[in-house]
């Protein structure tokens, strides 16, 4: 037995009064206390609070994780529910049947892509939009129509008509080149935007505020007075739907002309692109301030897109439901 154990068993035969819990008996030379000895209150406060937090977040990442899993679970459901797949249309352009997507086209093997439930893959007479961005900056952006035997040429090189017919919407394809191009379908805006016009249009912006001024709904009667290139018709063609109606006035025969072709080409565009079009719009050629033309008819709202729009008012205004509105776009001239 050492000299140190020895002293310390005499220490406790002659001091009884000692209690068993102050006694501490060394284990080592040169032993140092413990940290939680020398921890005050206060630190021992902020700790307990460190730990109950460090527990809060790994119970918050836990739930964050399984959050997200779930979510990304019933992302994929949605993607699965509204994307169906369309039947490739390379095989049968030459026949010029389009396939639609049914159970036996799927259990037959045919080759198939994905797109949005109701529309068909890219075909020929549609309206396109080829786009190219380099570091998130547009380079390049053209509007064209997909036709036979023509080609897609740029300053990044040159894609033939063939290779996009058949192909799904948002398509990358490469140049001869080797650069890839962005081939989507046209947006009203883009076509609009890129159409041939011969007057001014009514800018997206500009349509924007009028259609809400208007409050147009589905199935709404509208009147235009002023056809123009006829972009402010397809906007309005759109805001009443399939069970509205749209007449559009214009005293211009040239005007009326090219209005009228704009109109027709998109709904082409549309048909293909996703079957009847179902819109009703009349295009008239006459001078509301004069000739009777509105003998029977009432309207929601109409838009007056003229020199002078005061003129047409005492034409309009019996013709209006109650609470109609009617906006005006003046020119100006600086």
């Amino acid at each position: 037995m050492s000299f140190k154990a020895l002293s310390m068993q005499r220490l406790l035969r002659t001091s009884p009064a000692l209690k068993e819990e102050e006694v501490i008996v060394p284990s080592g030379e040169n032993q140092q206390p413990s940290a939680q000895d020398t921890l005050t209150p206060e630190v021992e406060e902020l700790r307990g609070q460190d730990q109950h937090q460090l527990q809060r977040d790994y119970r918050l990442t836990d739930y964050t994780v399984s959050q997200s899993l779930e979510e990304k679970h019933a992302f994929q459901e949605l993607v699965k529910v509204m994307r169906m797949p369309c039947v490739t249309l390379s095989d049968h352009a030459s026949s010029g049947v389009k396939k639609d997507i049914t159970e036996e086209n799927l259990s037959s093997g045919l080759s198939h892509q994905p797109c949005l439930k109701g529309e068909t893959l890219l075909t020929f007479g549609e309206f396109l939009v080829a786009e190219y961005r380099k570091k998130g900056q547009l380079e390049f952006r053209k509007m064209f129509k997909l036709q036979h035997r023509m080609r897609l040429q740029s300053s990044w090189g040159v894609i033939p008509h063939e290779d996009v017919d058949g192909k799904p919407a948002g398509t990358f394809l490469k140049t001869n080149r080797g650069v890839s191009i962005l081939i989507r379908r046209a947006s009203l805006e883009d076509y609009v935007l890129y159409m041939k016009r011969g007057p001014a249009i009514s800018y997206p912006k500009d349509a924007a505020a009028l259609l809400m001024m208007m409050d147009i709904t589905e199935g709404d009667c509208v009147l235009e007075a002023g056809s123009g290139s006829g972009a402010m018709s397809l906007f309005l063609s759109r805001a009443v739907g399939a069970s509205g109606k749209v007449v559009s006035v214009e005293v211009r025969e040239d005007h009326l002309k090219r209005a009228v072709l704009n109109y027709n080409r998109w709904r082409t565009s549309w048909e293909l692109r996703r079957g009847h079009h179902g819109r009703i719009t009349k295009f008239v050629h006459a001078d509301l301030s004069t000739d009777p033309v509105l003998e029977g008819m009432g309207f929601h709202a109409v838009a007056l897109d003229l020199i002078h729009p005061q003129l047409a008012l005492s034409t309009v205004i019996p013709h209006l439901h109650s609470g109609a509105v009617v906006p005006s776009t003046l020119q100006s001239v600086w």
